[in-house]
């Protein structure tokens, strides 16, 4: 028989490993608090059975993604509560059947505990609210060494290591699993050398020479109070038009502006604006990808969220469209329901762009940039996308203002680092209010700007064209870990054994 903890110790110990896992990330940043802190969330599900399991794994995950999901809280409280309220239904759902398998099965607790927390993170992309936002591995992200096995199977390679170290303090905190204690301790001590071998090996790779080029960012700082004011539009534009020529005159030929950067409407229907735009480029001799607000004629007022790509000719010969728009933020779920109440006017109306595609082509430079704006270098898969299109950099224009000094506005940036690693590719992110910079293809910063201020950012980015590993076979690993957490139940019996009796 299983010994739990009390109902009471058994909520404490969910709300602490929530409270440890917030401190893991920005500003904290405490990140080696990963290796250890589902350990009390281990225990308080140990034994409970379906219903308790389902009330710890439901406060576990709601404390924890109020926090992480805090940003949404600029569309309203009742976007947050919502998307909060909406990210927890799978960890109470991981809760329900931890909390029932460790009862029937004790014996295969910890491993149940670990391959379904990866099949969590992973269900986590899906739908229409689905990121990876607040990943275990994404902790970790300024850590070059550690990250780099992300390249092999996608995020979860490293959020598989830190679970592993989670399970083998939880096996030898208990004495009902001694038997196990040494399996768990050298399968994970192997893992984590074998991976750090592999980090180091592969930043010291050589590799095959790249298309390198100079890359710039502008980074104009135009707040959220004004930068929709009419009277601060031209003041917008020409701060981006000034940035731009600096960015020209320090070797610059790609030159990205931030997502929606254009304080105008409709910008590619004006033909005043995009012949300034085209003379800009001109003058400057650089490719300039264009963030802008779309107008469709439609009796909704809807709007596409646009990525334009402006030659050194002048001329306009990309646009991008983009697909993966914030629930709650962008558009409104349910619109013909909710739209009525004043409470939701802050959601914008803009649509999905019917384009799939993504991928720029710079013949003079030699490169194809791969286009993600804003949430969309959120998810692994999108990146892998415009990598199968023949990307060989990706470029994250992004608006962070409605972050505010919110952490979120850091973990947004680390993402991409993660994007790099996974695919290979270096990043060029560019934001109104930052983070903006340039990581190269192993997760490295090679450049990053201060928040809040209009700067400029310039560094020589090399493309890739090599594929990795996970570019190639995809979420075979996260597939894996939800299959043996779904199959657990049914594998056979062990002795009494092999879980100990206390």
């Amino acid at each position: 028989m299983t010994k739990t903890l009390a109902f009471r110790w058994a909520l404490l110990s969910s709300v602490a490993s929530a409270l440890l896992l917030m401190l893991a990330f920005p500003f904290t940043r405490v990140f080696p608090l990963t290796l250890g802190c589902l350990v009390p969330l281990m225990l308080a599900l140990r034994g409970q059975g379906w219903l308790r399991g389902l009330l710890f794994g439901l406060l576990f995950g709601f404390i924890y993604q109020s926090y992480i999901m805090f940003w949404a809280n600029f569309f309203g409280p009742p976007a947050y509560l919502f998307l909060a309220g909406y990210k927890s239904v799978l960890p109470a759902f991981f809760g329900l059947l931890c909390g029932g398998l460790s009862r029937k099965r004790p014996e295969l607790y910890p491993l149940a505990f670990v391959s379904g927390f990866v099949g969590l993170e992973f269900l986590q992309t899906f739908g229409p609210f689905g990121v990876t936002w607040g990943m275990l591995s994404h902790a970790w992200a300024r850590q070059p060494l550690v990250i780099q096995c992300c390249s092999l199977l996608g995020p979860w390679t490293l959020s598989l290591l830190l679970l592993m170290a989670n399970a083998s303090l939880l096996v030898t905190l208990l004495p009902e699993y001694r038997i196990q204690r040494k399996r768990w301790w050298i399968a994970t001590c192997t893992l984590w050398l074998l991976s750090l071998a592999f980090g180091s090996w592969r930043l010291g790779q050589e590799l095959e020479p790249g298309t390198t080029f100079t890359a710039g960012v502008a980074q104009n700082s135009m707040g959220r109070d004004v930068r929709w004011d009419p009277n601060f539009a031209q003041t917008a534009l020409l701060n981006l038009e000034k940035l731009t020529l600096s960015a020209a005159n320090r070797g610059a030929r790609l030159i990205v502006w931030p997502e929606t950067a254009i304080p105008y409407r409709g910008f590619r229907k004006l033909p005043r604006l995009t012949f300034e735009i085209g003379m800009l480029a001109l003058q400057s001799k650089s490719y300039i990808i264009v963030g802008s607000i779309e107008k469709l004629d439609d009796e909704f007022n809807h709007t596409l969220n646009t990525a334009s790509l402006v030659t050194p000719q002048g001329g306009f010969e990309g646009q991008y469209d983009k697909q993966r728009l914030v629930p709650g933020g962008e558009y409104l779920p349910l619109e013909k329901m909710l739209r009525p109440y004043k409470i939701f006017d802050r959601v914008m109306r803009y649509i999905p762009g019917e384009n799939a595609g993504g991928v720029f082509n710079c013949p003079d430079l030699g490169i194809r940039p791969g286009m993600l704006i804003c949430f969309e270098s959120m998810v692994p898969y999108l990146a892998a996308q415009r990598v199968r299109d023949g990307s060989d950099v990706l470029v994250v224009a992004t608006n962070d203002g409605w972050f505010g000094t919110n952490p979120a506005i850091a973990h947004h940036f680390e993402m991409a680092i993660f994007r790099a690693v996974e695919q290979g590719r270096p990043v060029i992110q560019c934001g109104n209010t930052g983070i903006s910079g340039m990581i190269d293809e192993r997760g490295r910063i090679l450049e990053e700007t201060p928040i809040n201020q209009a700067v400029l950012a310039v560094h020589e980015v090399t493309a890739r064209r090599e594929r990795t590993l996970y570019a190639r076979v995809g979420d075979v690993l996260a597939w894996v870990g939800l299959g043996v957490f779904l199959l657990c139940p049914l594998l056979p019996k062990g002795t009494q054994a092999s879980a100990g009796k206390l």
